[in-house]
């Protein structure tokens, strides 16, 4: 739909891995949910083109400081090019 799923894997995975490094260097609790929650759901969903990877994308947006670091959009895109979601 965003045109990004078409888009090879190494690309894909670079920006995956640029979003959840922002992701997990921004410490700010509370307001920065505000804003990583959308985010990621929305690189998740542009990257795969599948609401599965939306749904974890944006409950990895929630999750406080030291849960926070798993990288959700790269695990996404993975998953998406191995068919596993």
């Amino acid at each position: 739909m965003w045109g990004l799923e078409d888009k090879p894997l190494p690309l894909r995975l670079g920006i995956a891995i640029i979003a959840d490094v922002i992701d997990a260097l921004n410490f700010v609790p509370g307001v920065s949910d505000i804003i990583e929650a959308p985010l990621n759901a929305f690189v998740a969903y542009a990257l795969t083109d599948n609401v599965k990877a939306l749904a974890v994308g944006a409950a990895d947006g929630i999750l406080p400081a030291p849960i926070d670091w798993f990288p959700s959009a790269t695990v996404m895109v993975l998953a998406d090019e191995f068919g596993w979601i």
